[in-house]
């Protein structure tokens, strides 16, 4: 190729080129649309104070156990040796045996 041939097709590349620039237009894309989700009204009846009733507990009085006096049998051991209701040992009068005495 002859250097003039070659300078012809480049200018024709050129102009080719360049009116296809020129020419072409692009349309502006259209603006986004806003999407608007769909909103759901939930309706609620206001909550109702629960009031629970509880009665007061009842109160029984309970008297407290009386043990029976000093001296007065109140139970027997497994051998047989009698104490009243304050754990003194009696003997078979009902009187009261003290702890230091070992004999019965």
């Amino acid at each position: 190729m002859t250097p003039a041939k070659l300078l012809v097709v480049a200018a024709v590349g050129l102009s080719a080129s360049a009116c296809s620039v020129s020419t072409t237009t692009t349309t502006a894309p259209p603006p986004p649309v806003a999407v608007v989700p769909a909103t759901t009204t939930y309706v609620a009846p206001a909550p109702v104070a629960t009031t629970v009733y509880t009665p007061p507990a009842k109160v029984t009085y309970v008297p407290a156990a009386t043990t029976p006096p000093a001296g007065v049998q109140a139970f027997r051991d497994e051998y047989g040796f009698r104490y009243d209701g304050q754990g003194n040992r009696i003997d078979a009068r009902g009187n009261i045996i003290s702890p230091q005495s070992t004999r019965p």
